[in-house]
């Protein structure tokens, strides 16, 4: 159910459909909310149909990939979510993920100029810090496919949680940037590329942006931690990963983490 507190931003909507008309969306905007992506699946179950954003100014419980919240403080960042149908065969999560990676990039760099980096599978850095996180989903209802895109960006966000400072970071100074034209920009290009009919439009530049391809890193295998050498994307947007004893492995799903000492090639229990 949706928060009592919740009331929809009117002027904001107005504001972002003036920018949107030439996109068939609807659109829902929120001073607060606990999760764009929470709003999206209940606009389906309330009976809407259609592609619609969801946008808000903050989230009380905004969500990332792997179970973990996403810090979503006031009036700070772009907290937004992509619902749109989908006909056909649905590509799976890591390809989403991916693509949606590429088109916030792209939305980065057409209103701000600045170009980010992509860390596998789902993350954008800037200076050596997070400053973007994707989550993807997916669900039917009434025979229908539905894909949620959910997008959280620090656009100047000063004040981060402890144990997140180290590693959390922002795009722009405080005020120095339009958050509305970068929120229309990110639509947009997430519009574009969820209709688009396959990843040929934006793997190369997934891997041109990629900060992974090359380094040495290390995953999770059933609890264990396992260390090689991110060599390659599939089209999929699978990671390919060189063992030092010559293995490969191909990597849909989980996490990873880049590693600044000696590569070890095998798996050891953490």
């Amino acid at each position: 159910m949706t928060m009592k507190n919740e009331e929809r931003n009117l002027s904001w909507e107005r504001e972002l459909e003036g920018r949107l008309r030439h996109l068939p969306v609807a659109l829902r905007c929120y001073d607060v909310t606990d999760s764009t992506n929470t709003r999206a699946k209940e606009y389906v179950l309330a009976g809407e149909r259609g592609a619609a954003v969801f946008a808000a100014n903050t989230q009380t419980a905004g969500r990332g990939r792997m179970g973990r919240s996403f810090f979503s403080p006031k009036d700070t960042g772009i907290y937004l979510s992509l619902l749109i149908p989908v006909e056909g065969p649905l590509a799976g999560a890591v390809s989403l993920t991916s693509g949606a990676a590429v088109a916030v990039a792209r939305a980065i760099a057409a209103v701000t100029g600045i170009e980010v980096s992509i860390k596998w599978v789902n993350d954008l850095y800037y200076r050596g810090r997070k400053v973007c996180g994707i989550l993807a989903e997916s669900f039917v209802w009434e025979d229908v496919r539905y894909v949620i895109l959910g997008v959280g960006v620090n656009l100047d966000t000063e004040d981060f949680p402890e144990e997140l400072r180290e590693r959390a970071g922002s795009l722009l100074k405080k005020n120095e940037g339009d958050r509305l034209s970068l929120t229309v920009s990110m639509i947009e290009h997430l519009y574009e590329m969820m209709t688009e009919s396959g990843s040929e439009s934006w793997i190369e530049e997934y891997r041109s942006r990629s900060m992974v391809l090359g380094q040495p890193i290390v995953y999770w295998i059933d609890g264990e931690a396992c260390y090689g050498q991110a060599v390659a994307i599939e089209e999929d947007g699978a990671l390919v990963v060189l063992r030092e004893n010559g293995e490969r492995e191909r990597l849909s799903s989980g996490e990873i983490t880049l590693r600044v000492t000696e590569n070890k090639g095998g798996c050891a229990h953490e």
